[in-house]
Order: structure tokens, then C-alpha cells, then sequence
């Protein structure tokens, strides 16, 4: 029985959005956050947890979304800011984090975050037949991800939520076929996805006949280089260097460059607060005492104790953001002792990140020699995601496809669009892995 409402679930690594699908032909976004002032249904992809105390007991509270960032912004000593955590979905590596004493297990993670939205509410309230579609990357993020570890997370997760009956559906699938499902005429389509965490590129065959659209996928490819990899780059070149990355301290007597574990943790944002212990900060203060810049090195150690990790990772995407339209753009983050403002230049970014084009480059080429393809047999490219807005990254389409084959739909919205809308189809098996995860 085809679905009268579906719900399409595009989990991210920064942002997560679910958009709704009902038989009428109306698709519109679900604001997330339960006071529903959510502009495009766009619901950042973060917790962050505070101790509370309750009839004098001791708890744990937590907020999702812009409210966690508000949060965490307002209370940096005394909240546990969780980001990016669906880079450890894939990791055997990654068995739970302890947040004030308390053990949070993937699962842990996942199902605090969707218990705090509204996606549990409307579709209980929905009525009629419901289908929930979940978009899975191509490649899961990690060096040596386990997809099947990966899978069974996401079920354990929606077990918990009660929605065992979810579907599963490849991201980009998802973000092209609301896309073509409008074109009357058969395709052979690159699918471009860039997330935060990894970028999904895919070759499928859209063929139209009288009854319903079908797709045959052709090859595929992912790579984990994405919208983190750009704001690490700008990291790397413009703000570690307020922090002492390039001074030398003395170690057993030698005169050596700050140890890398540091900025290391830095730049994986949510790592961090792991630096915060009073062993790493005995460290950098003896290494602070025999630095050739101690001042930036306090720097590095003000950034730590203020918990200033997250006013970083928001003027860096904001940089990055705003190079995608200008030439450059103004980084400015207040340190503590130090207010840090810099102009970061497209051509210098472009620089930068020249080491991942090359890698993207390289994965669509490889893309192509699998499907035993030359660009010209493909019709269409379809991009997606935040960083397909980058310039630099668009023109390894354009100059390889040419620039009339190059469209784009809702850098935030097209993936759930689409798992919303082939949630509806005749032929939903067709388009998910399986009847449920």
C-alpha cells in the first residue's frame, strides 16, 4: 500500500533536516526544534549537556540544535559540547564517551538527539499509512569505517525511537530524485553530496516510462573530505599560529617544535574538551615556561580553559561561507588576551584546500573508470550540500562535464526532499536497500 505521508530523514555530520511528503503533492520542511522557530527546518547536528540538580539529586540536562549552541556559547566551563558525532557511527574504535560520569554510547547519542525534536511527535500525529526514509552516505567517514557496525548503530538507535520499521536509502539517491522526477526524458546523472563529514558521489540511470521513474545506480564512490576538511585548512593557516604552532619549546634539553597532539585536538573541534584535564594543562604550562612565544602558547591555554572551541568553529565557517560569494573575507575570534583579525582571501583559500581538490578530482575520475564511462555519457551532474557552493569545487565539474550539464538543488534541503519523496513512490523498494534497516 502506497504511503499517504513520509517522512525523509537527511542525518548530517553538521546540520540534520527532515522534510515531509504528503499524497496531495505537498512537501515542506518539519521544524525540528520544539519551540518551532526553525528557518528552513534546518536543525544543527550538536548536544550539549549540562548537570543539573533535581529534588537535590544530581542529572543530566541537554539541549539540541541552535538551542545547544546558545547554550553552550552562554556556559562554555559548564557544558559538554557534543558536534560532529556521526563521524563515529562507522568506528569499532569509538565504544562511548563519558559525559559527567555517565557513559553515552552511539546510540546513546543518536536517540538523545532525535528524542529532542519534534520528528517522534508528527509522525505519531500524522495520520494514515507512514513511511520513514533514512539517508546513508555512500562511504561512511573514518579510515577504516565498518558499515555493517554502522548500520546496526542506526537500527539500535530507531529501535529505541521506536521507528524499527525505518527504510534506507543512499543520500544522494535522495538528493537528486526530487530533482528529476520532474524531467520527462531518461538520464545517465552524476550525483555530487557534500556533507560535513564525507562526499558521496554517484552514477545513476533515471529512465522514465509510462508507469513510474526508474533508477539503476552504476557505480559509486565517497572520500572524507567535505565542509570539516575546508574549516580545518583555514584552521591550519590562519589560526593555529595565534596559538604557538610554530614556536619551539625545550624537550630533554632540545629546542623542538610544540608536539602536534595539540593542535591536533584543536582542529577536531568536539576533541577539544579533552584538553581540558589538569594533566594536558600541566603540560602546556611547562611547555608554555620554555617556549620561544610563551604568550601564544598562553593563548592556546586561555582558548582551553575558556572553552573558546566553539566561537572558533563558528567564525571559521562563516569565513569559509562567505568566500563562496566574495573574494575574501574577515576571520575575527576573540581569544581572550587576544582578539584575532584576519582577512582570508579566496586565491589564498583555494590554495590551501588545493591538495583535497586534487583528491575529489581524483575520486570522479576513479568514479567514472569503474562505470567505464568518459564524461560525455553522463547527461546531468547533480550537486548538493554547503561546500558544492565553494567555486573551487564546482569548477572540477564544470571544466570536466562543462557548465550546462552542472545543476544544483537546496544546498540543505534536496536530500531529505527527495527521501521524503521516495518514500511516496509505487515502487519504494526499488529506490531502499531493504524493507527496513
Amino acid at each position: 500500500m502506497t504511503a499517504d505521508i513520509s517522512f525523509g530523514v537527511d542525518f548530517g555530520t553538521t546540520n540534520t533536516v527532515v522534510m515531509q511528503a504528503k499524497r496531495n503533492g505537498i512537501v515542506s520542511p518539519l521544524p525540528l526544534e520544539k519551540s518551532g522557530e526553525m528557518a528552513r527546518g534546518v536543525h544543527p547536528s550538536v548536544l550539549a549537556f549540562e548537570p543539573i540538580e533535581v529534588n537535590g539529586r544530581a542529572q543530566i540536562d541537554y539541549e539540541t540544535g541552535h538551542k545547544a549552541i546558545e547554550l553552550a556559547a552562554e556556559y562554555p566551563d559548564d557544558v559538554r559540547y557534543i558536534q560532529s558525532f556521526k563521524n563515529h557511527v562507522a568506528s569499532t574504535a569509538f565504544k562511548h564517551t563519558n559525559i559527567f560520569s555517565k557513559r553515552f554510547s552511539f546510540s546513546d547519542l543518536m536517540v538523545s538527539f532525535f528524542k529532542n525534536t519534534d520528528l517522534l511527535n508528527a509522525i505519531e500525529s500524522a495520520e494514515g499509512e507512514k513511511e520513514v526514509i533514512l539517508g546513508r552516505p555512500v562511504t561512511f567517514y573514518g579510515p577504516f569505517p565498518d558499515e555493517a557496525l554502522a548500520l546496526a548503530r542506526y537500527q539500535e538507535a530507531f529501535d529505541r525511537l521506536g521507528l524499527s520499521k525505518v527504510r534506507i536509502a543512499l543520500e544522494p539517491v535522495g538528493g537528486a530524485f526530487s530533482y528529476f522526477r520532474e524531467l520527462q526524458q531518461s538520464v545517465t546523472v552524476l550525483i555530487a553530496d557534500f556533507g560535513g563529514g564525507t562526499s558521496d558521489f554517484l552514477i545513476v540511470r533515471f529512465t522514465h516510462t509510462p508507469e513510474a521513474i526508474q533508477a539503476a545506480p552504476v557505480a559509486h564512490a565517497g572520500i572524507g573530505i567535505a565542509g570539516d576538511s575546508f574549516d580545518y585548512r583555514i584552521i591550519q593557516n590562519v589560526l593555529l599560529k595565534h596559538l604557538g604552532s610554530d614556536s619551539l619549546c625545550l624537550v630533554n634539553g632540545k629546542s623542538l617544535p610544540v608536539p602536534r597532539k595539540y593542535y591536533t585536538s584543536f582542529s577536531k573541534w568536539h576533541l577539544l574538551t579533552s584538553l581540558r584535564t589538569p594533566v594536558s594543562l600541566r603540560e602546556l604550562d611547562d611547555i608554555k615556561r620554555s617556549s620561544t612565544e610563551p604568550n601564544l602558547i598562553q593563548n592556546l591555554i586561555d582558548v582551553i580553559e575558556m572553552n573558546r572551541g566553539l566561537a572558533c568553529f563558528q567564525a571559521v565557517s562563516k569565513a569559509k561561507a562567505t568566500l563562496s560569494s566574495t573574494e575574501s573575507a574577515e576571520l575575527s575570534i576573540d581569544l581572550g588576551r587576544v582578539d584575532v583579525k584576519e582577512i582570508v582571501t579566496r586565491t589564498s583559500f583555494e590554495e590551501w584546500i588545493s591538495e583535497d581538490l586534487a583528491e575529489i578530482s581524483g575520486t570522479v575520475e576513479s568514479l567514472l573508470q569503474q562505470a567505464d564511462m568518459v564524461p560525455s555519457q553522463i547527461d546531468r551532474v547533480f550537486m548538493t550540500g554547503g561546500s558544492s557552493l565553494i567555486p573551487a569545487v564546482r569548477k572540477i565539474f564544470t571544466d570536466k562535464f562543462g557548465a550546462d550539464q552542472v545543476v544544483s538543488g537546496d544546498e540543505f534541503g534536496s536530500v531529505a526532499q527527495g527521501l521524503a519523496l521516495l518514500g511516496l513512490d509505487p515502487d519504494i523498494d526499488r529506490w531502499t536497500e531493504s524493507k527496513a534497516l
